[in-house]
């Protein structure tokens, strides 16, 4: 059967007109509406068609509404009277009927898919029951309302969905940084020696999430450190780029404390990098990354540490801002509009890590690199100058 053959047959099922005996002239027009839709294939039936059911009007009603497939109802004054209860009990009883097993079939469906509004005036659009009023409804005073309503019986729509086509290849996404960033990592190695980072810092404001804070010597290379990672990564490290871990345990040639490891996560940065649109072969290619570490010495019962682990399991973030600090440590003064939150951190032993294959394995080589000690550090390394023999 070809396409056009299929729409020259009408849905199965048959539609049944509820309406009241207003006038001879209404009875006319309901009767010339039913036989026109039969002549032009629609299985329309009333209860002109019929003398007496065997069964009785009553159970002769329930089974139209029940069985059809389709009802309209021609909505006049009288008739919207009778459905709503409203006119006199000793008049239009079968309407009355029809109108109760109307609204029993609403409620029992949830939703109405079966019951058609039909006026033959639009000025009785008002006279709709309530329950259809959201419902389309049909005005048969023009030969144009009557093809609409035509139209639904055949549940043909008056505009052809076109065939779906192929979704359109998304847009290349920019990229908010240069390629050489990618490569690179996020240390400028020129801003962190201008920069001087040399200390580590730990804050909390209450009802908020703890602050990791870089201490620098020299504001202005922080602040540009930090402005190049919001132009990279915003104000929230999506992708976890950065990777940030601290490492406590001995670690050889070292004084006591714990290690701050800043330096790019790659395979977070490969993920950002093809989401940014850009081809990346990660076993054909080489990448180099920078890294910047700071040995911290706290002084004896510190719990500085701690705290910050503590509420970081409490939150499971926190803000990496950058300081600015005396030489000594003392004078910190955070710069918290340049703080960047992020939900990940490692936090490490020494002895876990592979001195080979980890991304913190420079950690291990840290003692043969010199570097500036903090305040407490210097202290300790003259006491254990002084326990030399």
């Amino acid at each position: 059967m070809t396409q056009q053959d299929s729409e020259s047959i009408a849905p199965a099922g048959e539609v049944f007109i509820s309406y009241s005996w207003d006038s001879e002239a209404h009875l006319r027009g309901v009767l010339e509406l039913s036989n026109r839709l039969r002549s032009e294939g629609i299985d329309c039936v009333i209860d002109q068609y019929e003398v007496s059911p065997p069964d009785g009007w009553p159970r002769w009603m329930d089974k139209k509404i029940r069985d059809s497939r389709l009802i309209l109802m021609i909505c006049t004054e009288t008739y919207c009277k009778r459905v709503m209860g409203e006119e006199s009990p000793d008049k239009g009883m079968g309407v009355r009927w029809e109108g109760g097993l109307i609204y029993q079939h609403l409620y029992n469906a949830g939703a109405n898919q079966k019951f058609i509004p039909v006026l033959f005036r639009a000025a009785d659009k008002k006279f709709i029951p309530t329950p259809l009023q959201s419902a389309t409804h049909y005005e048969l005073d023009s030969e144009a309302g009557y093809d609409r309503l035509y139209a639904r019986l055949l549940n043909r729509p008056g505009v052809r969905k076109p065939e779906l086509g192929r979704v359109r290849p998304a847009p290349k996404k920019e990229v908010k940084t240069n390629l050489s960033m990618y490569v690179t990592g996020p240390i400028n190695v020129d801003l962190w020696n201008q920069a001087k980072w040399r200390g580590t810092l730990f804050l909390q404001y209450d009802g908020q999430p703890p602050i990791l804070g870089l201490g620098f010597l020299d504001e202005k290379h922080a602040r540009q450190i930090f402005e190049e990672w919001h132009k990279r990564y915003g104000e929230r490290d999506a992708f976890e780029e950065l990777r940030i871990s601290i490492i406590e345990g001995d670690i050889k040639g070292e004084l006591p404390g714990y290690t701050v490891h800043i330096g790019i996560d790659l395979e977070n940065t490969i993920k950002r990098y093809k989401d940014a649109g850009l081809a990346i072969d990660p076993e054909n290619s080489m990448f180099m990354m920078v890294s910047r570490l700071n040995r911290m010495n706290p002084g004896p019962g510190s719990k500085n540490l701690e705290m910050f682990k503590d509420l970081y399991r409490h939150y499971k973030t926190y803000s990496l801002v950058p300081a600015v600090m005396k030489p000594d440590g003392s004078a910190v003064k955070p710069m918290l509009e340049l703080g960047i939150f992020k939900n990940a951190i490692h936090f490490r032993q020494a002895s876990e890590i592979d001195p080979k294959h980890d991304p913190d394995a420079p950690v291990l080589g840290s003692s043969r690199v010199k570097r500036p000690l903090t305040h407490y550090g210097r202290s300790l390394k003259r006491k254990k100058r002084k326990k030399k023999p």
